[in-house]
C-alpha cells in the first residue's frame, strides 16, 4: 500500500521533530560529488549498501521539480520530488509517496561545502514527521544511521573518477 506523505517546503529541514545531520569530510571534488549524487541515481546501490534501485523519471534535463524512484532493502519503496538542485552546492529532494507505514513527511538535503579543489564536506540531513512511536524508532536509531552513513560516504570516496556524461 502507498501513502502519501504531506508536502512541506526547504524550512522542513529545520523545524521537523525529527532530525538527523550526519557530515564527513571527502577527497572528492565538489562538483564530482554533486554528480554523483544528483546526476546520477542509476549508482546509488554502488555506495549506498541499502539502496536496489535508484532512478529519475522522465529524459533529461533533471532539475527542481524532477520525480526518483528509490528502492531499498526489504521492498522498501520512495517517490520523492528534487526541492533543491545547486550545482556543486545542494540538493534536496522530498518524499512524495511511500510504502513505509506512520511517516506522514520527510525530506533529505545534501550539503557540498569545498575544502579545497579536491576536498569537500559532505552534509546529509534528514528531517521527518510521524507519530509518537514512529518518532521515537527513528531517534533510538541515530547511531545506526550515522554507521552507514559513514560506510557510504566511504565506497562513495573510493569510486572511480566518473566518464563524462
Amino acid at each position: 500500500m502507498t501513502h502519501r506523505l504531506r508536502s512541506e517546503d526547504l524550512g522542513f529541514l529545520a523545524r521537523a521533530p525529527v532530525r538527523q545531520t550526519c557530515t564527513r569530510d571527502l577527497h572528492t571534488s565538489a562538483d564530482l560529488l554533486f554528480e554523483r549524487l544528483a546526476a546520477r541515481p542509476q549508482d546509488w546501490p554502488r555506495w549506498l549498501g541499502f539502496a536496489r534501485e535508484c532512478q529519475y523519471q522522465g529524459a533529461p534535463p533533471f532539475g527542481i521539480g524532477t520525480m526518483r524512484n528509490l528502492r531499498v532493502t526489504g521492498r522498501l519503496r520512495f517517490q520523492e520530488a528534487v526541492i533543491a538542485w545547486d550545482p556543486g552546492e545542494r540538493f534536496a529532494y522530498r518524499v512524495e509517496e511511500t510504502n513505509v507505514p506512520g511517516i506522514t513527511a520527510m525530506m533529505e538535503e545534501w550539503s557540498l561545502t569545498p575544502l579545497s579543489r579536491t576536498r569537500t564536506r559532505v552534509s546529509w540531513t534528514m528531517a521527518a514527521d510521524g507519530p509518537r512511536p514512529v518518532r521515537l524508532m527513528m531517534r533510538a536509531g541515530r547511531s545506526r544511521v550515522d554507521k552507514t552513513f559513514g560506510k557510504s560516504m566511504r565506497r562513495l570516496d573510493r569510486m572511480p573518477r566518473l566518464p563524462r556524461l
